[in-house]
C-alpha cells in the first residue's frame, strides 16, 4: 500500500536518526530571510545557519517544497558538514552547491512529475559527498514518477557510496560522479524497489565529452545494460556503444570502472510512436499515454517523461485532452486523434469516447441478523445464499443484529470472485469505531503476495492520520483520502465508490462527500488482474497491519457507481431499508415557516431531486444536494423559501 510505505519509511528513518542522536538539533529551512542564502540565519527556523563543525544533525529543506521557488545557495566559502542526512530539495526547489556539502548518512532529492523538478546544481568547483546514499527520485510512492535532476558542472565532484537513481543526472565537461558501492537503476543487475514508480521514463544518466562516471568494480555488464535501455545518454539522447569508453585499468581509480564518452553530439532521432493502453474510454476516464522513440543508436526508448521537446495535440479537445505529461482525459462523446510531436516527427492514435451507462445494482447484502452461533453471514440478495455467504473467523461474532470484531483476530472472509467482471464497484456500510490502530483495514478485496498486490481497500485511520480508500494494481496505488480519521465515530454511514471508467474514486460519510480523487488511471481490470481470492472485513492483505475492532450493522456491494443522490437517500433510510423500486411517484410541497418542504414516498426509485428556474426548452435542471430526512414514510428536503419561482422534479 503505497501511502503506507511512504509513511513507514519516513517514520522508520526518523526513529533511527533520533536513536543515533538523541540530543541533536535539526535544522529546517524557513526561507524567512532573503530566501536564498544558506549562511543567513534568518532563513532557518533556529535563527542561525547550520554549524560547519560536523556536529550531528539533519537538515530539512522540505518545509517549503512547492512554495519556495528561489534557489537555495551554498556559497563557495560555505563548508556544510553534518553527521546525519539532508532531506531535500523537494518538489519545485533548487539547491545550488558552489562550496562543499558533506552528509554523514545521505541526501534525499524527491519530487514528482506534473510539477517543476527538484533540482541540485553542483556548480564549478563545488562538491557533494554522501557517506551512504544519494537518492535521486527513488520515492516510489510518487505517480506517475519522479521529476528530479542533478547537474554536475566543470570541476565539480559528487562522491557517494550508493546511488539510488530514479531521476536525471547530467554530468558536464570536467565533472565527476563517483559511486563506490552500487548504482541502482533497476533492471536485472540492480533491481529497483518492488512497486516502484520510477522507471526508465523518469531516469537518465547523461554525460558529455570530458565528463566521467566512476563505478564500483567491473561494471561493464551494468553499463551495457544502461546502453540497451537507452538511459545512458550523450548530449541528451541515447548513447551508442561505439562512443562509450569503459576503462577498467585507470590508474587514478584502481579497482573501479571509469566511463567516458567520445561523442561530440547527440544521437539522431529517427521515429516517434504514441500508445494509449485503452483507446475506448468512457466520459471522465483517464489513460496515461506512452511515447517511444527510435534513435540511430537504440530503438523503442520510452521518452514520455524525458523528452523536453515533446508536444501533444488532440484533434478534438471536446472529446479528449492530453496534458503535458501525456495524461489523456475523456471529456465528451465522440472520437479524437491524439498526436505526439518531436520536432518534425509525429505519430497519432485514435481514441473513442462513449457515455458510461452501467447504473448501480445491489448484488450482495449482509445484514448480520444470522443466528449467533452460525459462523457465517448470509447474503440476502435473492439467489445468492449460500454461494456468497461470508465466513466468520477467530474473534468475530454476531449478536443478532450486528457483526462484532474484537480487533485481535476477528474478521469476515467472503468467497473468491465476489468482484469478478465488474468495471465499477460501490461498497456501503453502517459501522461504529472506537480507537483505530494505524493502517487497520475496514474492507479489502484482492490478491496478495504477502505484502499486498492488487486490491480495493478502505482504511479508516492511516499512518498519516487520514482516512482513505485505495485502488491498486501491481505497481501503483491511487487514493482519495481525508481528515479527520474515523476514530470513535458511531453508526457511521460510509460509502466508497470505485469508478475508474469515469476517472474517479470517492468516499462519502453520512451522505456527504468526504473525498474524491478525479485522476484515477487504474482500471478495475488492472486492480483485479490476478482475481480477488482474498476478500475481507476487518483483515488486511498486508501481513503487518493490525486487526480492526468494530461493530457493523450492514454491508453492501453494488456493481456500478452509486450516485450522490442514492447515497444521500440511503443515509436517510438507514441500515435496515434499501431504496424502493416504484417509479410512479409524485412530489408534494408545503411551507413551514421560512422553509419549503419537498416530500416524496420512500418507496420511490427516483431519489435525485432536480430544480430549474423555468420550464420548457430554456429549463436548466440542477441537482439539489440538500440531505433528505425520512418523516412518516417520506423523504423530506427542507429548502429556504425564495421570492423567485423554482420548479422541481425527480429522476432515478
Amino acid at each position: 500500500m503505497i501511502k503506507r510505505t511512504k509513511y513507514l519509511a519516513a517514520t522508520g528513518l526518523a526513529a533511527g536518526l533520533t536513536l543515533s542522536a538523541v540530543a541533536q538539533v535539526n535544522y529546517q529551512w524557513s526561507a524567512g530571510g532573503d530566501k536564498a542564502t544558506w549562511s543567513q540565519g534568518a532563513n532557518w527556523t533556529q535563527g542561525v545557519a547550520p554549524l560547519n563543525d560536523g556536529t550531528t544533525y539533519q537538515i530539512d529543506l522540505a518545509a517549503n517544497a512547492g512554495t519556495n521557488t528561489t534557489p537555495i545557495n551554498v556559497a563557495a566559502t560555505d563548508v556544510v558538514k553534518l553527521s546525519d542526512s539532508m532531506f531535500g530539495p523537494m518538489t519545485s526547489e533548487t539547491l545550488n552547491i558552489s562550496g562543499s556539502v558533506s552528509c554523514g548518512w545521505g541526501m534525499f532529492v524527491w519530487g514528482n512529475n506534473g510539477v517543476p523538478a527538484a533540482t541540485v546544481n553542483v556548480k564549478p568547483g563545488g562538491s557533494l559527498y554522501c557517506k551512504d546514499t544519494l537518492a535521486l527520485g527513488t520515492a516510489w510512492w510518487f505517480s506517475p514518477g519522479a521529476n528530479t535532476v542533478i547537474n554536475v558542472y566543470s570541476n565539480a565532484f559528487v562522491g557517494v557510496a550508493w546511488f539510488q537513481d530514479g531521476g536525471k543526472l547530467n554530468v558536464y565537461n570536467g565533472g565527476t560522479v563517483c559511486v563506490t558501492n552500487g548504482w541502482n537503476t533497476g533492471g536485472a543487475t540492480t533491481p529497483v524497489f518492488t512497486g516502484g514508480q520510477d522507471s526508465d521514463a523518469t531516469r537518465a544518466i547523461n554525460i558529455v565529452k570530458g565528463a566521467q562516471l566512476i563505478l564500483p568494480g567491473d561494471s561493464t555488464a551494468e553499463v551495457n545494460d544502461w546502453l540497451a535501455r537507452g538511459i545512458l545518454q550523450n548530449y541528451g539522447s541515447p548513447a551508442a556503444a561505439a562512443n562509450i569508453v569503459i576503462d577498467l585499468a585507470n590508474t587514478n581509480w584502481p579497482g573501479q570502472t571509469v566511463v567516458t564518452t567520445t561523442a561530440t553530439a547527440p544521437s539522431v532521432l529517427e521515429a516517434v510512436y504514441i500508445q494509449v493502453p485503452r483507446t475506448n474510454l468512457s466520459v471522465g476516464g483517464l489513460e496515461q499515454a506512452q511515447v517511444y522513440a527510435d534513435y540511430t543508436t537504440v530503438s523503442n526508448v520510452n521518452v514520455t517523461l524525458s523528452a523536453t521537446n515533446l508536444i501533444y495535440k488532440s484533434s478534438n479537445t471536446n472529446v479528449a485532452t492530453v496534458a503535458t505529461n501525456g495524461l489523456v482525459r475523456a471529456t465528451g462523446v465522440g472520437s479524437a486523434t491524439l498526436k505526439a510531436i518531436i520536432g518534425t516527427l509525429t505519430n497519432s492514435v485514435l481514441v473513442t469516447v462513449t457515455s458510461y451507462t452501467n447504473t448501480a445494482s445491489l448484488i450482495h447484502r449482509y445484514s448480520f441478523n444470522d443466528a449467533t452461533d452460525s459462523g457465517t453471514v448470509a447474503d440476502s440478495v435473492p439467489g445468492n445464499s449460500p454461494d456468497w455467504d461470508g465466513t466468520l473467523y477467530s474473534g468475530a461474532s454476531l449478536d443478532g443484529s450486528n457483526l462484532i470484531l474484537d480487533g485481535v483476530s476477528g474478521y469476515v472472509q467472503f468467497p473468491a470472485g465476489i468482484l469478478t467482471n465488474m468495471d465499477a464497484v460501490s461498497v456501503e456500510t453502517w459501522v461504529s469505531f472506537g480507537t483505530i490502530p494505524n493502517w487497520a483495514v475496514l474492507f479489502t478485496f484482492g490478491d496478495t503476495t504477502g505484502n499486498g498486490f492488487d486490491y480495493l481497500s478502505c482504511q479508516p485511520h492511516t499512518g498519516g492520520a487520514t482516512a482513505q480508500t485505495g485502488i491498486k494494481n501491481a505497481s501503483t496505488e491511487q487514493n482519495p483520502w481525508f481528515t479527520p480519521v474515523l476514530d470513535n465515530y458511531t453508526n457511521l454511514h460510509l460509502v466508497a465508490v470505485f469508478h475508474p471508467e469515469a476517472g474517479y474514486c470517492s468516499i462519502y460519510t453520512n451522505g456527504v462527500l468526504a473525498a474524491i480523487n478525479s485522476s484515477i488511471t487504474i482500471t478495475m481490470a488492472d486492480a483485479m488482474a490476478s482475481g480477488d481470492p482474498y476478500n475481507y472485513i476487518g483483515h488486511s492483505l498486508w501481513s503487518a497491519d493490525p486487526y480492526l475492532a468494530t461493530t457493523m450493522s450492514e454491508f453492501r456491494i453494488y456493481s456500478g457507481p452509486l450516485s450522490a443522490a442514492q447515497i444521500r437517500a440511503d443515509a436517510a433510510l438507514g441500515a435496515n431499508q434499501v431504496i424502493g423500486t416504484s417509479t410512479n411517484v409524485s412530489l408534494k410541497a408545503t411551507v413551514s415557516g421560512s422553509n419549503l418542504m419537498i416530500k416524496w414516498p420512500t418507496t420511490s426509485a427516483l431519489v435525485t431531486l432536480l430544480s430549474s428556474p423555468v420550464l420548457g426548452t430554456g429549463a436548466v435542471w440542477t441537482e439539489v444536494t440538500t440531505l433528505p430526512t425520512v418523516v412518516s414514510g417520506n423523504y423530506q428536503v427542507a429548502l429556504t423559501k425564495s421570492a423567485a419561482a423554482r420548479f422541481y422534479r425527480l429522476k432515478q
